[in-house]
């Protein structure tokens, strides 16, 4: 591609990201204490999140970035994307949060030079597929420039075999679009051709007619900038894994894994996984096989330095470094139930049987523990408490039994612990952050770097409750907007009503880790 060409995409895309922001709401797994997490699980010793320097490329608004310099104060926190409008945006919110350590930066990837300095952590999310094939190139250069000798860098791509299903959608709305229209009007014509064909496909084709019905179902839980720069988008290109892994070899990086672990993978069988390795030449080959068995759509890969040496397989003693997050509930029991099993419902929905006392007793204390996360240290503790006599608890028998749960999404490691409230107190707090989104946004950010999608009346009270007010008052002023806007009350409650009603949304600010200490 030549550099008027280049110029000429970047233009495109950047009047298309001017014109619809993506948005820059938080993703949990590009957290530098995450990140270390899943680099101390393979035996690298990544910087500490408390005190880092990390760059996100391709920052949208900021979102992302700002709820970790709020979690992080004595760190430093740079954005660059192409758009000024979105980086106006970053800036603006990061003035009214008072935020002094996160920075934002108007620049295209193939103008980031060395001026910014080395990263202990680097994220790239929604980027690398989106970008025509040099600028692929450029960020792999600059996270291999730019990237501490132990650092981490987090790259999100769409990937095949997945996306060559997901294209012919993609190519029958972009046939049928009209980019002058819109972004709400572009949206619901491609919707509306995708269900008019969906339904017009005969019997016989009935594959087809899933596909169809599938992606569907995908549409209906994103919004419409995602619809915009997924599917409507003129860069959209995936690649299969192993073309992304020898890519970033070839820039002097190494991948290391995945920054979540696939529910599908641990699901293999172990006959398959030894068919696989056997056809395999290196870890590289065995993750494309895998791929091509789960139809992968997507990847959050994690890479370090070439010059690494990582773990080939996760190491379960270094569970006792870090803390620990429930992300699941446990289901009621039923009369149906086996005995001495129990049902865990992870925050996706997957449905997980447990019926070993340590693995019990130990998501129980995570859970009773909620929105905290807990301490190896401590988490061995409570769970030999709760075992008592049964049986013993070592450290290695429960790190092992934890990395399980990890694996399948039970729970999340982290190398730090958020400075969330675990009761009510008389004048609760919430995140500046949320209350800040919540004024313009159904969806806000947690404490623990996940996004709640608040109605109407959660976003009214939220932005209230700044830890001037006591629930009395908080239950005043909801009862007087309530006779000025429409926020699911009516326009004459009963005190009552709204005093239950508060307490109620109080309760899952706090379970939602939405309030400070």
């Amino acid at each position: 591609m030549s550099a008027q060409m280049a110029a000429a995409t970047s233009n495109v895309l950047l009047a298309s990201y001017d014109a619809v922001p993506y948005g820059g709401g938080a993703i949990v797994a590009t957290r530098p204490d995450y990140l270390a997490a899943n680099a101390r699980l393979r035996g690298l010793g990544a910087p500490d999140a408390a005190h880092c320097r990390t760059l996100d490329v391709g920052c949208a608004t900021g979102g992302n970035l700002m709820a970790m310099a709020l979690a992080f104060p004595e760190s430093e926190f740079i954005g660059v994307d192409l758009s000024p409008k979105q980086i106006a945006t970053a800036r603006a919110t990061a003035h009214a949060l008072g935020l002094t350590n996160v920075r934002f930066e108007a620049v295209s990837i193939t103008d980031i030079d060395d001026a910014l300095g080395t990263f202990d952590y680097i994220v790239s999310h929604g980027v690398y597929s989106w970008v025509p094939r040099p600028v692929q190139r450029a960020l792999l250069d600059v996270v291999a420039r730019t990237l501490a000798p132990n650092g981490v860098a987090y790259v999100s791509y769409n990937t095949y075999p997945g996306w060559h299903g997901r294209s012919i959608v993609r190519d029958m709305m972009l046939f049928h679009d009209r980019p002058d229209l819109p972004a709400g009007e572009r949206v619901a014509r491609g919707r509306k051709l995708i269900e008019l064909v969906a339904s017009s496909v005969p019997k016989s084709q009935s594959v087809y007619a899933a596909l169809l019905r599938e992606e569907i179902e995908t549409l209906d839980t994103v919004n419409d900038s995602y619809v915009v720069h997924e599917e409507l988008e003129a860069e959209n290109h995936p690649v299969y894994f192993s073309d992304f892994a020898q890519s970033a070899e070839a820039a002097g990086l190494r991948y290391m894994c995945e920054a979540y672990p696939s529910v599908t993978d641990v699901q293999l069988s172990a006959e398959l996984r030894e068919q696989l390795r056997q056809l395999s030449a290196d870890d590289i080959q065995y993750e494309q096989y895998l791929d091509f068995v789960r139809n992968r759509t997507f990847r959050r890969s994690l890479l370090c330095r070439s010059d690494r040496t990582i773990a080939r397989d996760t190491v379960p003693e270094a569970l006792q470094s870090m803390f620990l997050r429930a992300r699941c509930v446990v289901e009621p029991s039923t009369g149906s139930s086996e005995p001495d099993t129990e049902v865990f419902r992870t925050s996706a929905g997957t449905a997980i049987t447990m019926s070993h006392p340590v693995v019990r007793a130990a998501l129980h204390v995570l859970i009773d523990s909620r929105p905290a996360a807990v301490s190896f240290d401590d988490l061995l503790a409570e769970t030999r408490a709760r075992v008592g006599s049964v049986m013993q608890v070592t450290a290695e028998l429960l790190a092992d039994a934890m990395l399980r749960c990890a694996m399948v999404r039970l729970l999340d490691l982290t190398t730090h612990g958020e400075r969330c409230a675990t009761r009510l107190s008389r004048c609760p707090t919430a995140s500046p952050l949320a209350r800040h989104e919540a004024r313009t946004e159904s969806l806000v950010t947690s404490l623990s770097h996940v996004q709640v999608r608040l109605s109407e009346f959660d976003r009214a009270l939220l932005t209230r409750v700044d830890g001037t007010r006591e629930e009395r008052a908080l239950v005043d002023e909801m009862i007087a907007m309530s006779a000025l806007h429409d926020v699911g009350l009516g326009t004459t409650p009963e005190r009552r009503a709204v005093e239950d009603t508060v307490r109620a949304a109080l309760e899952q600010y706090r379970l939602c880790a939405l309030l400070v200490e």
